[in-house]
């Protein structure tokens, strides 16, 4: 679920992330050629992600707890965000090698 939930927040980011006008249109994922083209449904998809996210992480650990872990979560895939997208580090490889990561980690430990 955590892992779930992270996903989704980096979805939602990386959407609103591709409709600004600072973020080079060329990239890996193939979503930021999308999102250049159709800004107001990109960010229409953000904000529904963000809530859905939101929603999910409070019905996991509560009001409080989760709205502060996700806004923990919202600050730290920002800032990767922001730094790997414009070294090109963010492809469908390093996003399945740590969503398998993720997963692994999160079945062990929980």
């Amino acid at each position: 679920m955590v892992t779930f939930i992270s996903l989704l927040t980096f979805l939602a980011f990386y959407l609103s992330y591709g409709t600004s006008k600072k973020m080079a249109a060329i990239g890996s994922l193939g979503l930021e050629k999308w999102c250049g083209e159709h800004k107001k449904p990109s960010q229409l998809a953000s904000l529904a992600l963000m809530i859905l996210s939101l929603g999910l992480s409070c019905f996991y650990w509560g009001l409080g707890s989760g709205t502060f872990t996700f806004l923990i979560l919202l600050m730290t895939v920002a800032s990767l965000v922001i730094l790997l997208a414009p070294l090109r580090l963010l492809n469908y490889r390093f996003l399945g090698i740590f969503l398998i990561c993720s997963i692994l980690i999160e079945i062990l430990l929980f």
